[in-house]
């Protein structure tokens, strides 16, 4: 992007910057603006006028590292993406990368920069996990600006980010989770279904959040699960599911017995109140008329204060969902089930997070096939005696 600087009197100066031919006559296009200062001044101010027009170039000519990023953010948050997932981009990037390369011309970023940035956050002390998440995006980033022509090659694809050791899930037991559940139900009765509900379904904390009664069909005893709630500036939002489809939870006489009680509960606390439960009151409610949801985090810190209560630390809310997996799994229920149940977009998203688990299976499978095919044992004949 071209600019000049004209000296119109002592002091003042005429800055042009050059924006591209107008699409219909074809005539150059300039943005002008004055200048009062000296010439040193001028031409940082040229430049910052050059900066600011960048981004609306099509084709990305002299955007910045840090304009993509806002540029690319811009098209998250068009496309719907979750609330949560892009507060965590901004905090990541304005953490992280910004500070390194977010004044560096888009067109000189090479996989140099980014392998030295990775080597920096591993030497400030970042995970291996954590910084393979921010290569992650900023090579969406590039993406974003290969396709909008700003850039030939995403150069992310040629650097080389940390290689990340597949950790185990550790799931909780079947003891700890009853623990946590009954010192719950002594501490806030109106949580405490929401934890064995988390336990019995494996729903995220977000779904749960996000459940009204008019979800929920306890003569099929079945649960549809379609929304999630997530902490926004300013409030709560709902929006669709992680996998934005919805999915259909069977409940078992325990999980009807358990929301049966809750909602007898519920409109028991809103009757005592002079209120009516409406139809579509949320399940899990910190009030008696049910019309406003628990934030999640506040779900999450509650859990937090009942597991360190009954000295199991470790354990995360996110947990009681690997229980889920893990009990199903091993009491062998198929990994496509077991996908659908937890709401995974695949089945392959359940064998790679679960497959030690999986593979321990397999081992009992193998001692099946052994027993099957295993030569069969001849008869002993026993001599008379004398």
């Amino acid at each position: 992007m071209k600019g000049t600087k004209r000296k119109r009197r002592e002091g003042v100066w005429e800055l042009r910057v050059y924006v591209g031919r107008d699409p219909g006559t074809g005539t150059p296009r300039q943005i002008s603006k004055t200048f009062y200062g000296g010439s040193r001044g001028a031409d940082d101010a040229l430049r910052a006028l050059i900066q600011d027009q960048a981004p609306s170039r099509t084709d990305g000519l002299g955007v910045t590292v840090g304009q993509l990023f806002d540029k690319w953010l811009e098209e998250c948050e068009r496309l719907d993406l979750s609330p949560t997932t892009l507060r965590t981009y901004r905090a990541q990037l304005n953490r992280n990368v910004r500070p390194r390369l977010g004044k560096l011309p888009l067109q000189r970023l090479t996989a140099k920069h980014l392998d030295n940035l990775y080597g920096t956050m591993k030497t400030d002390g970042l995970s291996p996990k954590t910084i393979r998440n921010h290569h992650a995006i900023i090579s969406s980033a590039l993406h974003q600006a290969v396709r909008w022509g700003w850039v030939r090659q995403n150069v992310a694809e040629l650097a080389k980010a940390p290689k990340v050791s597949q950790q185990r899930v550790e799931a909780p037991s079947v003891e700890v989770v009853r623990t946590v559940i009954e010192t719950a139900e002594m501490r806030d009765p109106r949580l405490a279904p929401l934890l064995m509900l988390a336990a019995l379904t494996g729903m995220r904390r977000g779904e749960l959040c996000a459940l009204r009664w008019s979800d929920i069909d306890l003569d099929l005893g079945q649960i549809e699960v379609s929304r999630s709630l997530v902490v926004v500036p300013g409030g709560l939002a709902e929006k669709t599911t992680k996998t934005d489809r919805s999915r259909r939870v069977s409940l078992d006489p325990v999980g009807v017995a358990l929301l049966t009680q809750h909602h007898a509960k519920t409109t028991g606390w809103a009757k005592e109140a002079g209120v009516v439960l409406p139809i579509d009151a949320f399940v899990f409610s910190p009030f008696v008329e049910s019309t406003t949801p628990f934030r999640p985090d506040n779900v999450t810190n509650f859990f937090i204060r009942v597991r360190d209560a009954v000295g199991a630390p470790r354990v995360r809310l996110h947990d009681l969902r690997h229980f889920t997996a893990t009990q199903l799994i091993g009491a062998g229920v198929d990994v496509r089930t077991v996908a659908g149940r937890l709401g995974h977009s695949d089945p392959s998203v359940t064998l790679r997070v679960y497959s030690h688990f999986i593979e321990e299976r397999d081992v009992a499978a193998a001692a099946i096939m052994g027993q099957v095919l295993s030569p069969k044992k001849e008869p002993t004949t026993e001599l008379p005696a004398g």
